[in-house]
Protein backbone atom coordinates (compact mmCIF):
# COMPACT_ATOMS: atom_id res chain seq x y z
CA UNK A 1 0.00 0.00 0.00
CA UNK A 2 1.89 2.97 -1.20
CA UNK A 3 1.40 5.96 0.48
CA UNK A 4 0.31 8.67 -1.71
CA UNK A 5 -1.34 11.40 1.18
CA UNK A 6 -3.53 13.99 0.75
CA UNK A 7 -3.70 16.59 3.90
CA UNK A 8 -5.88 19.70 4.82
CA UNK A 9 -4.12 22.31 7.31
CA UNK A 10 -5.56 20.35 9.92
CA UNK A 11 -2.74 18.35 11.36
CA UNK A 12 -2.05 16.31 14.59
CA UNK A 13 1.15 18.06 16.12
CA UNK A 14 -0.46 21.11 15.91
CA UNK A 15 -3.62 19.64 18.40
CA UNK A 16 -2.02 16.97 20.53
CA UNK A 17 -2.74 18.62 23.67
CA UNK A 18 -5.89 19.34 22.67
CA UNK A 19 -7.08 15.62 21.72
CA UNK A 20 -5.44 14.27 24.31
CA UNK A 21 -7.21 16.40 27.18
CA UNK A 22 -10.44 17.25 25.33
CA UNK A 23 -13.89 14.50 26.21
CA UNK A 24 -14.99 12.57 23.32
CA UNK A 25 -18.32 14.14 24.02
CA UNK A 26 -17.32 17.49 23.47
CA UNK A 27 -15.75 16.50 20.07
CA UNK A 28 -17.68 13.69 18.81
CA UNK A 29 -19.86 14.84 16.68
CA UNK A 30 -17.62 17.29 14.82
CA UNK A 31 -15.24 14.43 13.56
CA UNK A 32 -14.16 14.89 9.69
CA UNK A 33 -11.54 13.24 6.96
CA UNK A 34 -8.55 14.94 7.70
CA UNK A 35 -6.02 13.07 5.74
CA UNK A 36 -6.09 10.51 3.51
CA UNK A 37 -3.70 7.54 2.00
CA UNK A 38 -4.33 6.12 -1.30
CA UNK A 39 -3.17 2.43 -1.84
CA UNK A 40 -0.67 2.28 -4.33
CA UNK A 41 -3.09 0.02 -6.72
CA UNK A 42 -6.75 0.78 -7.16
CA UNK A 43 -8.49 -1.92 -6.53
CA UNK A 44 -6.47 -2.99 -3.24
CA UNK A 45 -8.61 -3.01 -0.16
CA UNK A 46 -7.26 -2.35 3.33
CA UNK A 47 -8.15 -5.57 5.52
CA UNK A 48 -7.15 -4.39 9.25
CA UNK A 49 -5.93 -1.54 11.36
CA UNK A 50 -4.90 -1.03 14.43
CA UNK A 51 -2.61 1.91 17.29
CA UNK A 52 0.30 0.97 19.06
CA UNK A 53 -0.44 1.52 22.74
CA UNK A 54 0.89 5.04 22.92
CA UNK A 55 -1.70 5.74 20.51
CA UNK A 56 1.52 7.34 17.69
CA UNK A 57 1.29 4.85 14.61
CA UNK A 58 -1.34 2.97 13.15
CA UNK A 59 -0.64 -0.32 11.33
CA UNK A 60 -2.35 -1.36 8.20
CA UNK A 61 -2.14 -4.53 6.20
CA UNK A 62 -4.03 -5.36 2.78
CA UNK A 63 -4.63 -7.56 0.30
CA UNK A 64 -1.64 -6.31 -1.59
CA UNK A 65 0.43 -8.40 0.96
CA UNK A 66 1.94 -4.66 1.96
CA UNK A 67 1.97 -3.92 5.60
CA UNK A 68 2.02 -0.29 5.92
CA UNK A 69 3.16 2.07 9.08
CA UNK A 70 1.66 5.55 9.58
CA UNK A 71 2.89 8.16 11.86
CA UNK A 72 0.17 9.70 13.75
CA UNK A 73 1.66 12.77 15.29
CA UNK A 74 2.99 13.57 11.63
CA UNK A 75 0.21 12.44 9.59
CA UNK A 76 2.47 10.87 7.49
CA UNK A 77 3.38 7.00 6.22
CA UNK A 78 7.00 6.12 7.60
CA UNK A 79 7.49 2.13 6.27
CA UNK A 80 6.29 0.02 4.26
CA UNK A 81 7.19 -3.86 4.59
CA UNK A 82 6.29 -6.22 1.67
CA UNK A 83 4.98 -9.56 2.68
CA UNK A 84 4.44 -10.93 -1.01
CA UNK A 85 5.09 -14.95 0.10
CA UNK A 86 3.35 -15.37 3.25
CA UNK A 87 0.54 -12.28 2.46
CA UNK A 88 -0.76 -10.18 5.35
CA UNK A 89 -3.96 -10.01 7.71
CA UNK A 90 -4.75 -8.96 11.02
CA UNK A 91 -1.76 -6.96 11.57
CA UNK A 92 -1.42 -6.02 15.35
CA UNK A 93 1.05 -3.56 17.19
CA UNK A 94 2.74 -6.09 20.49
CA UNK A 95 3.39 -4.30 23.48
CA UNK A 96 6.77 -3.42 21.90
CA UNK A 97 6.42 -0.31 19.72
CA UNK A 98 8.62 -1.58 16.74
CA UNK A 99 6.83 -5.53 16.58
CA UNK A 100 4.10 -6.20 14.90
CA UNK A 101 1.82 -9.20 14.76
CA UNK A 102 0.36 -10.93 11.72
CA UNK A 103 -1.59 -13.69 10.17
CA UNK A 104 -0.64 -15.46 7.05
CA UNK A 105 -2.90 -15.62 4.18
CA UNK A 106 -0.18 -18.00 2.19
CA UNK A 107 1.89 -20.36 1.83
CA UNK A 108 0.35 -21.78 5.44
CA UNK A 109 -1.43 -20.38 8.36
CA UNK A 110 1.04 -19.61 10.62
CA UNK A 111 0.97 -16.40 12.63
CA UNK A 112 4.17 -14.00 12.36
CA UNK A 113 6.08 -11.64 14.43
CA UNK A 114 7.83 -9.09 12.65
CA UNK A 115 10.80 -6.43 13.75
CA UNK A 116 10.23 -2.67 11.84
CA UNK A 117 13.56 -1.95 12.57
CA UNK A 118 15.23 -5.00 10.43
CA UNK A 119 11.94 -5.59 8.28
CA UNK A 120 12.78 -9.31 9.45
CA UNK A 121 10.94 -11.97 11.63
CA UNK A 122 11.24 -12.31 15.07
CA UNK A 123 9.51 -15.71 15.40
CA UNK A 124 7.23 -18.03 13.40
CA UNK A 125 3.91 -19.44 15.32
CA UNK A 126 2.62 -22.44 14.02
CA UNK A 127 -0.32 -24.94 14.81
CA UNK A 128 -3.42 -23.90 12.83
CA UNK A 129 -4.56 -26.04 9.80
CA UNK A 130 -6.70 -23.38 8.44
CA UNK A 131 -6.84 -19.42 7.87
CA UNK A 132 -6.99 -17.17 11.21
CA UNK A 133 -9.55 -15.52 12.15
CA UNK A 134 -9.15 -13.13 14.64
CA UNK A 135 -6.56 -12.51 17.19
CA UNK A 136 -6.41 -10.88 20.73
CA UNK A 137 -3.59 -9.26 22.69
CA UNK A 138 -3.77 -9.65 26.29
CA UNK A 139 -4.01 -5.72 27.54
CA UNK A 140 -1.20 -6.40 30.32
CA UNK A 141 1.10 -9.25 28.91
CA UNK A 142 2.71 -11.09 25.94
CA UNK A 143 0.13 -13.42 25.99
CA UNK A 144 -2.50 -13.54 22.16
CA UNK A 145 -5.18 -15.78 21.45
CA UNK A 146 -5.88 -16.99 17.89
CA UNK A 147 -8.72 -17.96 16.30
CA UNK A 148 -9.03 -20.69 12.96
CA UNK A 149 -11.70 -21.92 10.55
CA UNK A 150 -9.99 -25.61 12.04
CA UNK A 151 -12.46 -24.81 14.83
CA UNK A 152 -9.45 -24.02 17.16
CA UNK A 153 -8.38 -21.61 20.20
CA UNK A 154 -4.66 -20.94 20.60
CA UNK A 155 -2.79 -19.60 23.38
CA UNK A 156 0.84 -18.30 22.59
CA UNK A 157 3.25 -16.28 24.35
CA UNK A 158 4.95 -13.98 22.40
CA UNK A 159 8.39 -15.52 23.63
CA UNK A 160 7.61 -19.23 22.64
CA UNK A 161 7.29 -20.01 19.32
CA UNK A 162 5.08 -23.40 21.10
CA UNK A 163 1.50 -22.51 21.73
CA UNK A 164 0.71 -22.35 25.25
CA UNK A 165 -2.56 -24.24 24.97
CA UNK A 166 -5.62 -24.78 22.45
CA UNK A 167 -9.20 -25.33 22.72
CA UNK A 168 -11.74 -27.05 20.13
CA UNK A 169 -14.84 -25.61 19.67
CA UNK A 170 -17.72 -25.18 16.88
CA UNK A 171 -16.60 -22.48 14.89
CA UNK A 172 -14.94 -20.10 17.48
CA UNK A 173 -14.09 -17.27 15.03
CA UNK A 174 -13.93 -13.85 16.95
CA UNK A 175 -11.96 -13.61 20.79
CA UNK A 176 -11.87 -10.52 22.82
CA UNK A 177 -9.78 -10.06 26.26
CA UNK A 178 -11.36 -8.04 28.84
CA UNK A 179 -9.75 -4.59 30.19
CA UNK A 180 -8.21 -6.93 33.32
CA UNK A 181 -6.99 -9.48 30.66
CA UNK A 182 -8.07 -11.75 33.36
CA UNK A 183 -11.59 -13.21 31.01
CA UNK A 184 -11.50 -14.32 27.76
CA UNK A 185 -14.94 -14.29 25.27
CA UNK A 186 -15.31 -16.14 22.52
CA UNK A 187 -17.75 -15.62 19.63
CA UNK A 188 -19.59 -19.17 17.67
CA UNK A 189 -21.65 -18.00 15.61
CA UNK A 190 -22.90 -21.60 14.78
CA UNK A 191 -24.45 -22.18 18.12
CA UNK A 192 -25.03 -18.28 18.35
CA UNK A 193 -23.34 -18.00 21.46
CA UNK A 194 -20.15 -15.95 23.53
CA UNK A 195 -18.76 -18.17 26.00
CA UNK A 196 -16.82 -16.04 28.75
CA UNK A 197 -13.21 -17.88 30.51
CA UNK A 198 -10.98 -17.34 32.90
CA UNK A 199 -7.81 -16.82 30.81
CA UNK A 200 -5.80 -18.32 33.79
CA UNK A 201 -8.09 -21.39 33.72
CA UNK A 202 -8.72 -21.61 29.66
CA UNK A 203 -8.96 -25.30 30.24
CA UNK A 204 -11.90 -25.48 32.04
CA UNK A 205 -15.46 -24.82 30.84
CA UNK A 206 -16.12 -21.40 30.33
CA UNK A 207 -18.22 -19.91 33.68
CA UNK A 208 -20.63 -17.63 31.84
CA UNK A 209 -22.71 -18.20 28.47
CA UNK A 210 -24.18 -15.73 26.67
CA UNK A 211 -27.43 -16.78 24.08
CA UNK A 212 -28.02 -14.78 21.52
CA UNK A 213 -30.33 -17.40 19.26
CA UNK A 214 -33.47 -14.70 20.82
CA UNK A 215 -31.73 -12.21 19.77
CA UNK A 216 -30.93 -12.84 16.32
CA UNK A 217 -34.47 -14.68 15.69
CA UNK A 218 -36.13 -11.01 17.02
CA UNK A 219 -33.46 -7.97 14.92
CA UNK A 220 -32.45 -10.50 11.77
CA UNK A 221 -33.52 -12.93 9.50
CA UNK A 222 -32.69 -16.73 9.40
CA UNK A 223 -30.25 -15.93 6.04
CA UNK A 224 -28.34 -13.46 7.46
CA UNK A 225 -28.08 -13.97 11.35
CA UNK A 226 -25.05 -15.63 11.86
CA UNK A 227 -22.70 -12.90 9.94
CA UNK A 228 -20.68 -11.84 12.79
CA UNK A 229 -17.58 -9.72 12.28
CA UNK A 230 -16.69 -8.31 15.67
CA UNK A 231 -16.28 -9.24 19.53
CA UNK A 232 -14.70 -6.07 21.46
CA UNK A 233 -15.08 -5.21 25.60
CA UNK A 234 -15.63 -1.57 26.11
CA UNK A 235 -12.51 -0.29 28.16
CA UNK A 236 -14.56 0.25 31.39
CA UNK A 237 -15.57 -3.45 31.20
CA UNK A 238 -19.31 -2.93 30.84
CA UNK A 239 -20.41 -3.46 27.68
CA UNK A 240 -19.92 -6.57 24.90
CA UNK A 241 -19.77 -5.57 21.33
CA UNK A 242 -20.84 -7.80 18.97
CA UNK A 243 -20.55 -6.33 15.33
CA UNK A 244 -22.02 -8.12 12.64
CA UNK A 245 -22.52 -7.25 8.61
CA UNK A 246 -25.73 -6.77 8.14
CA UNK A 247 -28.20 -4.14 9.27
CA UNK A 248 -26.82 -3.53 13.07
CA UNK A 249 -25.01 -4.89 16.01
CA UNK A 250 -25.20 -6.05 19.42
CA UNK A 251 -24.32 -4.66 23.16
CA UNK A 252 -24.11 -7.02 25.57
CA UNK A 253 -23.96 -6.30 29.27
CA UNK A 254 -20.87 -7.75 29.91
CA UNK A 255 -21.87 -9.77 33.05
CA UNK A 256 -25.20 -10.71 32.34
CA UNK A 257 -25.11 -11.20 28.76
CA UNK A 258 -28.33 -9.34 28.44
CA UNK A 259 -29.39 -6.98 25.36
CA UNK A 260 -28.23 -3.60 26.22
CA UNK A 261 -29.15 -2.63 22.35
CA UNK A 262 -29.33 -3.23 19.00
CA UNK A 263 -27.70 -0.45 17.01
CA UNK A 264 -29.67 0.15 13.55
CA UNK A 265 -28.83 2.56 11.12
CA UNK A 266 -26.84 0.50 8.46
CA UNK A 267 -28.15 -0.07 5.30
CA UNK A 268 -26.33 -3.35 3.84
CA UNK A 269 -23.15 -5.04 4.15
CA UNK A 270 -19.63 -2.95 4.14
CA UNK A 271 -18.47 -5.45 1.24
CA UNK A 272 -16.14 -7.95 3.58
CA UNK A 273 -16.09 -11.39 4.31
CA UNK A 274 -17.20 -12.32 7.23
CA UNK A 275 -15.25 -14.83 9.40
CA UNK A 276 -17.54 -17.75 8.04
CA UNK A 277 -17.64 -16.75 4.47
CA UNK A 278 -16.65 -18.39 1.34
CA UNK A 279 -17.31 -15.32 -1.08
CA UNK A 280 -14.28 -14.54 -2.18
CA UNK A 281 -14.44 -10.95 -0.62
CA UNK A 282 -11.63 -9.18 0.25
CA UNK A 283 -11.71 -9.85 3.93
CA UNK A 284 -12.13 -7.35 6.97
CA UNK A 285 -12.07 -7.39 10.60
CA UNK A 286 -15.57 -5.41 11.62
CA UNK A 287 -16.41 -1.73 10.91
CA UNK A 288 -17.69 -0.59 14.43
CA UNK A 289 -15.72 -0.47 17.83
CA UNK A 290 -16.08 1.61 21.43
CA UNK A 291 -14.69 4.89 21.71
CA UNK A 292 -12.27 4.78 24.65
CA UNK A 293 -14.41 5.34 28.03
CA UNK A 294 -17.20 3.12 26.54
CA UNK A 295 -19.88 5.62 25.90
CA UNK A 296 -20.18 5.40 22.27
CA UNK A 297 -19.64 3.24 19.57
CA UNK A 298 -18.63 4.32 15.91
CA UNK A 299 -19.47 2.55 12.89
CA UNK A 300 -19.97 2.37 9.01
CA UNK A 301 -23.22 2.56 7.32
CA UNK A 302 -23.31 -0.25 5.70
CA UNK A 303 -23.05 0.18 1.20
CA UNK A 304 -23.59 3.87 2.13
CA UNK A 305 -21.20 6.82 2.91
CA UNK A 306 -20.95 8.07 6.73
CA UNK A 307 -19.82 6.82 9.45
CA UNK A 308 -22.42 6.24 12.25
CA UNK A 309 -22.57 7.78 16.07
CA UNK A 310 -24.57 5.43 18.83
CA UNK A 311 -24.56 6.99 22.38
CA UNK A 312 -25.00 4.19 24.85
CA UNK A 313 -26.02 6.65 27.51
CA UNK A 314 -29.48 7.63 25.56
CA UNK A 315 -32.17 5.47 26.26
CA UNK A 316 -33.11 2.83 23.72
CA UNK A 317 -36.80 2.63 21.93
CA UNK A 318 -38.85 -0.29 23.46
CA UNK A 319 -37.48 -2.91 21.73
CA UNK A 320 -34.13 -2.08 22.32
CA UNK A 321 -33.56 -0.59 18.74
CA UNK A 322 -30.92 2.16 18.81
CA UNK A 323 -30.65 4.93 16.62
CA UNK A 324 -27.69 7.03 15.75
CA UNK A 325 -26.96 10.45 17.80
CA UNK A 326 -25.53 11.69 14.33
CA UNK A 327 -24.05 10.78 11.29
CA UNK A 328 -20.00 12.22 10.29
CA UNK A 329 -19.78 13.46 6.71
CA UNK A 330 -17.55 11.06 4.79
CA UNK A 331 -17.22 10.38 1.00
CA UNK A 332 -16.52 6.50 1.11
CA UNK A 333 -17.60 3.57 2.07
CA UNK A 334 -16.37 2.37 5.69
CA UNK A 335 -15.04 -1.50 6.21
CA UNK A 336 -12.95 -0.85 8.85
CA UNK A 337 -12.65 1.50 11.77
CA UNK A 338 -10.15 2.08 15.17
CA UNK A 339 -11.03 4.88 17.89
CA UNK A 340 -6.98 6.11 18.42
CA UNK A 341 -6.80 4.84 22.32
CA UNK A 342 -4.91 8.27 22.89
CA UNK A 343 -5.90 10.94 20.93
CA UNK A 344 -9.51 11.97 19.67
CA UNK A 345 -8.46 10.65 16.86
CA UNK A 346 -9.69 7.78 14.13
CA UNK A 347 -8.75 5.72 11.89
CA UNK A 348 -11.02 4.09 8.62
CA UNK A 349 -10.41 2.41 5.87
CA UNK A 350 -11.86 0.65 2.32
CA UNK A 351 -9.55 1.62 -0.56
CA UNK A 352 -8.02 4.04 1.47
CA UNK A 353 -6.73 4.90 5.22
CA UNK A 354 -8.43 7.87 6.25
CA UNK A 355 -7.35 9.90 9.18
CA UNK A 356 -10.31 11.72 11.25
CA UNK A 357 -9.26 14.92 13.68
CA UNK A 358 -12.37 17.10 15.54
CA UNK A 359 -12.87 20.34 14.01
CA UNK A 360 -11.35 23.19 15.09
CA UNK A 361 -14.83 24.20 17.12
CA UNK A 362 -16.62 21.14 17.70
CA UNK A 363 -19.76 21.22 18.68
CA UNK A 364 -20.96 19.77 22.30
CA UNK A 365 -22.53 16.61 22.32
Amino acid sequence: MAEGGQSTPQQLPQQQATLQTQKVSDVIRSFRPAKVFKTAKQDTFVTSLDFDDQGEHVVASGDDDIIQIYDVKGGKSTKMVPSKKYGAHLARFTHHPRQVLHASTKVDDSLRLLDLHSEGYIRYFSGHTDKVTCLALSPGSDSVISCSKDDTIAIWDLNSRHAQGKLKLSTPYLVAFDPSASVIAIASQSTSSVLLYDFRNYDKAPFSTFDLAPYEAQYTSSTRGRAWTRLEFSNDGKHLLVGTDYHGHFVLDAFEGSLKAFLVGKNGSPGRAAPVSTTGKPLGQGDACFTPEGRYVIGGAGDQQDLLVWDLQQTPETNHLLQPMTRLPHPRRTAILEYNPRFNMLASADKEVFFWLPEDTPKAA
